[in-house]
């Protein structure tokens, strides 16, 4: 029992410093972190259940099937955020082939007409291969959404513009509003289900970029692995493992 006690309290001031640093980092209003407050939280009424259990035996007391059933689910939940991840690291370095004939820039946040961090990394990707594969064309795909002045799209194709991409290689759409939307408006831009596309996201994103563009009916996919924030990774990993679980599930 004491071992377990030790392990979670491990668990708990580990899931807490990580709030605190992420939250100090990029604010406490950043997308997920609240996760790591839930994860203190349920450690903590572990660590207070096994307490509760040494001087009042009060396991005892649950049915056995509800411990079975309990132990059952946290076994398959586990195995199946270890196969999410799996999934996500094995296209965390992907690189196109060099003739793929449209590069697909994935859109994220933008403030004011600024684009962020996570998305100039994004787009100094596909500046990379749209320098060494003069004949592709970009579609920078991005909505305008809550807080942004201009749609990503937009923000999207300035940035590039700047670094000296020609704008008649840039196409916008400027529509979505989503991973799934950037993808099926793209498509219905291009028109074409057999035409070589690479899609352009941070590195942990790129698997389900992938597995969404040959969903929407892509057949040539390719995926460009941008960097990001190795600050951010743990929160980025554990968000992108439960959203592809759920784009499994609907998709």
């Amino acid at each position: 029992m004491n071992i377990l006690i030790f392990i979670f309290s491990i668990f708990l001031l580990l899931s807490i410093g990580y709030y605190a640093y992420a939250a100090m980092y990029a604010g406490p209003s950043s997308t997920f972190l609240w996760f790591w407050l839930f994860v203190a939280m349920c450690c903590g009424t572990v660590i207070v259940a096994i307490i509760l259990h040494k001087k009042f035996n009060i396991l005892v007391q649950i049915p056995k099937w509800i411990k079975m059933t309990v132990i059952l689910f946290f076994i398959i939940g586990v195995a199946v955020f270890l196969s999410m991840e799996a999934l996500i690291i094995s296209k965390m370095n992907s690189k196109a082939k060099n003739t793929v004939e449209y590069v697909i820039v994935l859109g994220a946040q933008v403030r004011g007409e600024r684009v962020t961090k996570s998305l100039a990394k994004r787009l100094d990707a596909a500046y990379e291969y749209l320098m060494e594969n003069k004949d592709a064309k970009v579609i920078c795909s991005g909505g305008q959404g809550s807080g942004e002045d201009i749609s990503e799209a937009l923000a999207m194709k300035r940035y590039l513009m700047d670094r000296g991409i020609d704008e008649g290689r840039i196409i916008m759409e400027d529509k979505s509003s989503s991973t799934y939307e950037n993808l099926m408006c793209t498509m219905k831009i291009i028109g074409d289900k057999d035409v070589a596309v690479a899609v352009v996201t941070n590195n942990f994103h790129v698997y389900r970029a992938m597995y969404l563009a040959k969903y929407v009916g892509f057949t040539d996919v390719s995926g460009i692995a941008g960097k990001s924030d190795n600050r951010l990774l743990p929160n980025y990993m554990v968000r992108e493992g439960l959203a592809l679980f759920k784009e499994l599930l609907v998709h």
